[in-house]
């Protein structure tokens, strides 16, 4: 990975840009990213960077590996998370199937998405092509409205869903705290959700 001389991005949200540059160089690396090349990315002295990473991933925004690098940002992972997402030819795990949605949309490329119904865990495998779902059903996304803990009262709870007779019983087991979309209207919303990511990843390029 080329050394980082300069910011890459404008600070505007601190956090948020931070997760946004981490993401653009687990996207173009394909391996952990040092804290070093996060600091210099986003004009962070490395002990306020090494500080940053420890409390988004305390706080599940990240995934650390055990050196202290970060594996995962914004939803994709190297190490965590039970969605497949493969982006041409690299191999991605992700935190909830939104993740996998919105990711794929957000970069308009092709993308393969390897999961499992939330309700009764039958295989579903769904394609991409240039960011858009190449069917429209009849699977659902289970989108849940989260809470203060985002691994388990967001991305947990957040599936792929065969159809919607196990979206209802999805949504009732849930007391109704979420809702359910489309694969088209899912990758709409994504899209826009991880615009930022999708940004930060082709200034990288």
């Amino acid at each position: 990975m080329r050394a980082l001389t300069k910011p890459l991005f404008p600070a505007v949200d601190a956090a948020g840009q931070f997760r946004e540059v981490a993401f653009a160089l687990l996207l173009r690396g394909r391996r952990p990213v040092e804290v070093a090349d996060l600091a210099a990315a986003t004009s962070l002295r490395l002990d306020a960077a090494t500080a940053a990473a420890a409390t988004l991933a305390t706080a599940g925004w990240l995934d650390l590996d055990e050196s202290g690098r970060v594996a995962g940002a914004a939803g994709l992972s190297l190490v965590a998370g039970p969605h497949r997402l493969t982006l041409g030819k690299a191999r991605f795990r992700t935190w909830c199937a939104y993740d996998c949605v919105g990711i794929a949309a957000a970069l308009g490329g092709d993308a393969l998405i390897e999961t499992a119904c939330g309700q009764c865990d039958a295989p579903i495998t769904l394609a991409l092509r240039s960011g858009v779902p190449e069917r429209s059903g009849p699977e659902r996304l289970w989108l849940a409205d989260g809470g203060q803990d985002l691994r388990g009262s967001f991305c947990t709870p957040t599936v792929l869903l065969c159809g919607d007779p196990h979206a209802a019983a999805w949504g009732s087991a849930r007391q109704g705290h979420g809702r359910s979309l489309d694969l088209a209207d899912a990758a709409r919303r994504g899209a826009a959700d991880w615009a930022g990511c999708a940004t930060a990843a082709r200034r990288l390029t």
